[in-house]
Protein backbone atom coordinates (compact mmCIF):
# COMPACT_ATOMS: atom_id res chain seq x y z
CA UNK A 1 0.00 0.00 0.00
CA UNK A 2 2.94 2.23 1.37
CA UNK A 3 4.69 1.69 -2.61
CA UNK A 4 0.81 2.75 -4.23
CA UNK A 5 0.52 6.17 -2.17
CA UNK A 6 4.54 6.90 -2.97
CA UNK A 7 4.34 6.37 -6.70
CA UNK A 8 1.09 8.63 -6.66
CA UNK A 9 2.81 10.98 -4.78
CA UNK A 10 6.19 10.71 -7.21
CA UNK A 11 3.04 11.08 -10.43
CA UNK A 12 1.27 13.94 -8.71
CA UNK A 13 4.36 16.05 -7.77
CA UNK A 14 5.80 15.23 -11.62
CA UNK A 15 2.71 16.78 -13.46
CA UNK A 16 3.02 19.30 -11.47
CA UNK A 17 6.23 20.16 -12.30
CA UNK A 18 5.40 19.40 -16.27
CA UNK A 19 1.98 21.75 -16.14
CA UNK A 20 4.68 24.66 -14.32
CA UNK A 21 7.12 24.26 -16.86
CA UNK A 22 4.49 24.51 -20.29
CA UNK A 23 3.16 27.67 -18.55
CA UNK A 24 6.25 29.14 -18.23
CA UNK A 25 7.11 28.55 -21.21
CA UNK A 26 3.42 29.44 -23.29
CA UNK A 27 4.56 32.86 -21.35
CA UNK A 28 8.18 34.41 -22.22
CA UNK A 29 8.91 35.64 -18.88
CA UNK A 30 8.82 39.34 -18.30
CA UNK A 31 5.75 39.21 -21.12
CA UNK A 32 3.16 42.13 -20.46
CA UNK A 33 0.21 42.05 -20.26
CA UNK A 34 -2.20 43.99 -23.23
CA UNK A 35 -1.84 47.46 -21.91
CA UNK A 36 -6.08 48.68 -22.05
CA UNK A 37 -6.98 51.72 -23.10
CA UNK A 38 -3.93 53.71 -20.93
CA UNK A 39 -1.04 55.68 -23.53
CA UNK A 40 1.63 55.27 -20.88
CA UNK A 41 0.85 51.45 -20.56
CA UNK A 42 0.60 51.19 -24.59
CA UNK A 43 4.11 52.89 -24.70
CA UNK A 44 5.57 50.55 -22.25
CA UNK A 45 3.80 47.56 -23.76
CA UNK A 46 5.13 48.48 -27.51
CA UNK A 47 8.85 49.20 -26.50
CA UNK A 48 9.09 46.11 -24.29
CA UNK A 49 12.07 43.50 -25.30
CA UNK A 50 12.39 42.92 -28.30
CA UNK A 51 9.93 46.56 -29.38
CA UNK A 52 7.57 46.75 -32.11
CA UNK A 53 10.37 48.01 -34.51
CA UNK A 54 10.80 44.14 -34.43
CA UNK A 55 7.08 44.03 -35.79
CA UNK A 56 6.77 43.32 -39.36
CA UNK A 57 5.18 45.47 -41.66
CA UNK A 58 2.23 45.17 -44.44
CA UNK A 59 4.27 45.56 -48.01
CA UNK A 60 3.53 49.28 -48.88
CA UNK A 61 4.90 50.10 -45.57
CA UNK A 62 8.00 47.87 -45.53
CA UNK A 63 10.20 51.15 -45.80
CA UNK A 64 10.85 54.44 -44.63
CA UNK A 65 8.21 56.40 -46.87
CA UNK A 66 6.99 60.09 -48.05
CA UNK A 67 4.12 61.04 -45.72
CA UNK A 68 2.34 64.54 -45.78
CA UNK A 69 0.85 64.62 -42.12
CA UNK A 70 1.97 66.39 -39.28
CA UNK A 71 3.74 63.87 -37.66
CA UNK A 72 6.85 63.73 -39.88
CA UNK A 73 7.28 64.40 -43.51
CA UNK A 74 8.77 60.85 -43.43
CA UNK A 75 7.44 57.83 -41.77
CA UNK A 76 8.10 54.09 -40.98
CA UNK A 77 4.86 51.91 -40.08
CA UNK A 78 5.22 48.74 -37.57
CA UNK A 79 2.37 46.07 -37.29
CA UNK A 80 1.53 43.89 -34.56
CA UNK A 81 0.94 40.31 -35.28
CA UNK A 82 -2.52 40.26 -34.59
CA UNK A 83 -2.97 43.15 -37.14
CA UNK A 84 -0.82 41.49 -39.71
CA UNK A 85 -2.26 37.86 -39.67
CA UNK A 86 -5.73 39.22 -39.29
CA UNK A 87 -8.27 38.63 -42.54
CA UNK A 88 -10.58 41.15 -43.85
CA UNK A 89 -11.93 44.49 -41.78
CA UNK A 90 -12.46 45.01 -38.92
CA UNK A 91 -8.94 44.18 -37.76
CA UNK A 92 -9.38 42.38 -34.17
CA UNK A 93 -9.12 43.51 -30.87
CA UNK A 94 -5.67 43.81 -29.76
CA UNK A 95 -4.42 45.19 -33.23
CA UNK A 96 -2.06 47.87 -32.50
CA UNK A 97 -0.17 50.07 -35.89
CA UNK A 98 2.70 51.93 -34.80
CA UNK A 99 3.65 55.12 -37.05
CA UNK A 100 7.40 56.32 -36.65
CA UNK A 101 7.49 60.13 -37.97
CA UNK A 102 10.76 61.38 -38.43
CA UNK A 103 11.90 65.27 -39.03
CA UNK A 104 13.36 66.60 -42.18
CA UNK A 105 16.42 68.28 -43.25
CA UNK A 106 15.10 71.78 -45.29
CA UNK A 107 17.92 71.51 -47.86
CA UNK A 108 17.37 68.00 -49.49
CA UNK A 109 13.72 67.27 -48.45
CA UNK A 110 15.26 64.00 -47.00
CA UNK A 111 14.79 62.14 -43.52
CA UNK A 112 17.53 63.65 -40.90
CA UNK A 113 17.00 60.43 -38.86
CA UNK A 114 15.01 62.15 -36.19
CA UNK A 115 11.87 60.72 -34.87
CA UNK A 116 9.86 64.19 -34.10
CA UNK A 117 6.65 62.02 -33.20
CA UNK A 118 4.82 58.89 -32.66
CA UNK A 119 1.26 57.40 -33.74
CA UNK A 120 -0.67 54.71 -32.72
CA UNK A 121 -3.98 53.14 -33.34
CA UNK A 122 -4.43 50.30 -30.86
CA UNK A 123 -8.03 48.55 -30.90
CA UNK A 124 -9.47 48.25 -27.67
CA UNK A 125 -12.50 46.05 -27.45
CA UNK A 126 -15.54 48.28 -25.98
CA UNK A 127 -13.59 51.33 -26.00
CA UNK A 128 -15.09 53.41 -28.33
CA UNK A 129 -17.41 51.40 -30.13
CA UNK A 130 -18.95 54.04 -32.47
CA UNK A 131 -15.12 54.99 -33.72
CA UNK A 132 -14.31 50.94 -34.10
CA UNK A 133 -13.08 50.95 -30.89
CA UNK A 134 -9.65 52.28 -31.89
CA UNK A 135 -7.78 53.79 -28.92
CA UNK A 136 -5.44 56.91 -30.53
CA UNK A 137 -2.18 57.89 -28.82
CA UNK A 138 0.39 60.34 -29.63
CA UNK A 139 3.45 60.81 -28.09
CA UNK A 140 6.67 62.92 -28.79
CA UNK A 141 10.30 61.39 -30.60
CA UNK A 142 10.77 61.06 -26.60
CA UNK A 143 7.45 58.91 -26.22
CA UNK A 144 6.08 61.36 -24.28
CA UNK A 145 2.65 61.39 -23.97
CA UNK A 146 0.93 64.52 -26.06
CA UNK A 147 -2.81 63.63 -25.99
CA UNK A 148 -4.29 60.05 -26.14
CA UNK A 149 -7.73 58.39 -26.36
CA UNK A 150 -10.63 59.62 -28.93
CA UNK A 151 -8.59 61.94 -30.88
CA UNK A 152 -10.63 64.32 -32.77
CA UNK A 153 -7.88 64.92 -34.91
CA UNK A 154 -6.61 61.75 -35.65
CA UNK A 155 -10.28 60.33 -36.45
CA UNK A 156 -10.83 63.45 -38.76
CA UNK A 157 -7.57 62.33 -40.98
CA UNK A 158 -8.65 58.51 -40.96
CA UNK A 159 -12.58 59.56 -41.26
CA UNK A 160 -12.52 59.39 -45.29
CA UNK A 161 -10.91 55.50 -44.93
CA UNK A 162 -13.68 54.10 -41.92
CA UNK A 163 -15.25 51.40 -44.52
CA UNK A 164 -11.45 50.04 -44.42
CA UNK A 165 -11.42 50.04 -40.27
CA UNK A 166 -9.87 53.78 -40.58
CA UNK A 167 -6.43 52.51 -41.90
CA UNK A 168 -4.89 54.42 -44.51
CA UNK A 169 -2.78 53.31 -47.38
CA UNK A 170 -3.29 49.99 -47.22
CA UNK A 171 -6.54 47.80 -47.93
CA UNK A 172 -7.87 45.16 -45.87
CA UNK A 173 -8.71 41.71 -47.37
Amino acid sequence: MATHISRLVKFCWGAGLLALLLLAWSAPLGAMESPGADAEALWKYINQDPGFRKWGAWPEFAKLRRSYSPFGYFVRIYVNNVAQQAKGSPLPEGSIIVREGYGMNTNTYAPTGEIIAYTVMYKVKGFNPKGNDWFWAHFTGTGKVVQSGVVDQCIKCHFSSRDNDYVVDHKLR
